[in-house]
C-alpha cells in the first residue's frame, strides 16, 4: 500500500491553523479541529458521498458560506487535506482521533465530547439512510454501539443509542479509544460490503 500522499500530511502547523479559521470563521456553535475530524470520519466511514457544500456549513455552525474568501477558501483545502488525511489512516489501521486535552491538579484527561458531537452531525448528513439500516440490520448499530458509548456522558447520538446505557468507566473509555481506529474501519467496511439500495439525498436530518 502506498505512503500518503505529500499533500495530505499535516504537521501541527497544520492543525493548529485549522482551529484558528475555524474559531473565527465559524458562528458559536460550530466545530473545533476535534469536531471537525469527526464529522469527516463519519462521512469517510459511512453509506454515501457527502459533499464539501454540505458539510462546510455544518462545520461553521450553520453559518452560510457567502462569498468566497481567502482564509475560507484556506480553510477549505486544509479541511480536505484532513478529510484525505483521515481517509489514509484508515487505510493504514492508523486513525489518531483529535480529542481535546485537559489537565487539572497534575492529572491529564482526554475529553472526546467534541470529536463525538462532530461525528453524530456528519451521521445527520446521511441520517435517513443510517437510521433505516440500523432499524433493520442490528449489525451496524452493534459495530457502532463503542462510539455511541463514548458519547452518552454528553447526550450525543441521543437517537440511536439505549437510554438506560450507563456511561463508560474510565478504563472502559481508554478502551474504545483504543481501539477506535479499528472500529471505525469495520464500520466503513460494513458500509461497503452492503452499500444502501436506496439513496437518501444528503443533507437530511433525523427526525
Amino acid at each position: 500500500m502506498r505512503p500518503p500522499e505529500p499533500s495530505v500530511l499535516l504537521d501541527e502547523q497544520d492543525f493548529e491553523e485549522i482551529d484558528r479559521l475555524l474559531e473565527s470563521l465559524g458562528a458559536d456553535e460550530g466545530l473545533r479541529l476535534d469536531g471537525a475530524q469527526g464529522l469527516l470520519t463519519a462521512i469517510i466511514v459511512g453509506p454515501l458521498p457527502v459533499g464539501p457544500e454540505h458539510w462546510l456549513p455544518v462545520i461553521l455552525g450553520g453559518e452560510p458560506l457567502g462569498a468566497p474568501s481567502p482564509r475560507l477558501q484556506r480553510l477549505l483545502d486544509l479541511l480536505l487535506r484532513l478529510q484525505g488525511n483521515i481517509a489514509h489512516g484508515l487505510d493504514l489501521n492508523n486513525y489518531d482521533p483529535i480529542f481535546a486535552e485537559h489537565e487539572s491538579g497534575g492529572e491529564h484527561s482526554i475529553d472526546a465530547s467534541g470529536w463525538c458531537q462532530g461525528f453524530s452531525l456528519g451521521v445527520d448528513l446521511n441520517a435517513e439512510t443510517w437510521e433505516q439500516r440500523m432499524q433493520e440490520d442490528r449489525s451496524l448499530l452493534d459495530l457502532l454501539a463503542p462510539v455511541v458509548a463514548l458519547g452518552v456522558d454528553d447526550g450525543v447520538f441521543a437517537e440511536v443509542r439505549n437510554h438506560e446505557q450507563q456511561p463508560l468507566s474510565e478504563r472502559e473509555r481508554d478502551l474504545v479509544v483504543a481501539q477506535l481506529g479499528s472500529i471505525l474501519t469495520d464500520v466503513r467496511q460494513y458500509w461497503q460490503e452492503h452499500p444502501p439500495e436506496d439513496s437518501a439525498p444528503a443533507g437530511a436530518t433525523l427526525h
